[in-house]
């Protein structure tokens, strides 16, 4: 949480494709509440919410980060089978971004500012990583912090020669201390900045440090982490990240500015049910002059997004709080590109076909792409084919050591010989249970039928 007097952090989620959330928010702290962002001691990211931290932290403007998301959303829709796909290659793509958009002095800007997390293959182990010697080490943080095996491929990439994968796998909101720390996540859950639900359900998930309620919208949420959703809905999920992030610092009372939030009166109770939303408003409204400006009408921005974004609470509305250069941005990213050509090819009598001569087509390409990787693999082949000759030995040494005082543990030989038998074993259970009668037991036991219900009875 915000603490100005013994500081604070600031700590993003991994969540894939739904990093569209903490641009909104980010977008949201900068404009209302800069102090946040610019004096925070440190931040936290796993995966995506790593990499949104370099690029900010960079000096990458928000919309072209933007920009860069949707093109990754756009490259895994494209295909007909989308992220399985071979040609889908999400390693590849934030490499060449990273060496393309992040300066040379990445390294100095982002050591002791940074702190990317990264799960270590060998043991498990949860790793924080906040010092780097050159832009090259950047790269390679992230590319760690952002694979997923099988998804991004099957060698994990090296950082300093150790193998690592993604941070999510041990630790997917890293932080120092949480009481001074902000935590944003698109998930419902108990989190600074995430989406609120008025649902009675209080069931909460927690694994690897992700807190989430369970309802449906986080089991949606889960699976477009992984598969992208479509941009009009990615559009209204950043501006969810915008929102909910202003409802934060309103809460906390921490904006720098008065925003234009109206109070309610106990005498408004019915106007806190039957306030406007957002699919009866328009946005012209909300983006004065710079809608004018870029010469865009209200009514297209509602055929690009999907405003479908419901009241916080009784004590805040949403009218009049979107950011116009947010709504701009989003608009310009979710608009269609691509020509006549990407028009004829989404015609249905096109897609048909397209898929019907996929079993023609998928293994002519497959063959093309595979071929390409092996090339640029070849530099590599060496050094990731003694770590997969280690690593297997690692596994089958395990496995004999876990064979071999199997077999020498007399106690589980017998266990493994002896039958089960389910009528033997249950009346061999009531035997001992049930005391003897009288003259049943050779010892003499006295027996009594007060003696003998009670163990019937639990049986």
């Amino acid at each position: 949480m915000y603490d100005p007097q013994r500081g604070w952090s600031l700590s993003f989620l991994g969540c894939g494709f739904l990093g569209f959330y903490h641009i909104g928010a980010t977008r949201c702290l900068s404009e209302r509440a800069p102090h946040l962002l610019r004096d925070a001691r440190m931040f936290f990211g796993a995966s995506s919410g790593a990499l949104h931290c370099v690029f900010y932290i960079c000096g990458v403007s928000l919309d072209l980060i933007l920009q860069i998301l949707m093109d990754l959303v756009r490259m895994a829709r494209r295909k007909n089978i989308g992220i399985f796909h071979p040609s889908f290659n999400i390693t590849k793509y934030i490499r060449d971004n990273l060496y393309k958009y992040l300066p040379a002095d990445a390294h100095k800007l982002i050591s002791g500012k940074v702190c990317i997390s990264l799960t270590r293959v060998s043991d498990g182990k949860n790793v924080l990583v906040s010092d780097f010697h050159s832009k090259d080490e950047v790269v390679d943080a992230l590319l760690c912090s952002t694979f997923i095996p099988f998804y991004s491929g099957f060698i994990p990439p090296t950082f300093r020669g150790v193998r690592y994968i993604d941070g999510g796998g041990s630790d997917n909101l890293p932080l120092f201390d949480a009481k001074t720390t902000i935590t944003v996540s698109p998930f419902y859950g108990e989190y600074d900045i995430c989406p609120k639900t008025r649902s009675t359900n209080f069931f909460h998930v927690y694994f690897n440090t992700t807190n989430m309620r369970v309802c449906s919208a986080n089991i949606y949420l889960l699976f477009r982490v992984i598969y992208p959703a479509d941009p009009k809905v990615l559009g209204e999920l950043c501006l969810r990240g915008y929102l909910d992030a202003l409802r934060f610092l309103e809460e906390n009372g921490i904006c720098d500015r008065p925003q234009p939030c109206l109070e309610l009166s106990p005498d408004d109770e019915e106007s806190k049910v039957t306030g406007p939303r957002w699919e009866n408003m328009s946005l012209e409204s909300s983006l004065g002059p710079a809608a004018m400006e870029t010469g865009l009408e209200g009514h297209e921005l509602l055929d690009h997004l999907d405003l479908r974004i419901l009241l916080w609470d009784k004590s805040i509305l949403i009218l009049g709080t979107l950011s116009p250069t947010l709504t701009i941005a989003l608009s310009k990213a979710v608009k269609e590109r691509g020509g006549y050509m990407s028009k004829i090819c989404n015609f249905l009598p096109i897609k048909i076909m397209s898929y019907v001569m996929l079993p023609c087509t998928l293994p002519v390409e497959s063959a093309v792409i595979f071929a390409q990787r092996l090339v640029t693999w070849l530099s590599d082949i060496p050094e990731d084919v003694q770590w997969l000759q280690r690593a297997t030995s690692k596994i089958c040494a395990r496995m004999m050591t876990c064979l071999s005082s199997f077999v020498s543990d007399p106690k589980c030989q017998q266990a493994a010989h002896r039958p089960p038998h389910a009528n033997q074993t249950r009346q061999a259970l009531r035997d001992s249970l049930l005391p003897c009668g009288p003259g049943c037991c050779p010892m003499g036991c006295p027996g009594g039928s007060e003696a003998e219900a009670a163990p019937q009875s639990i049986l």
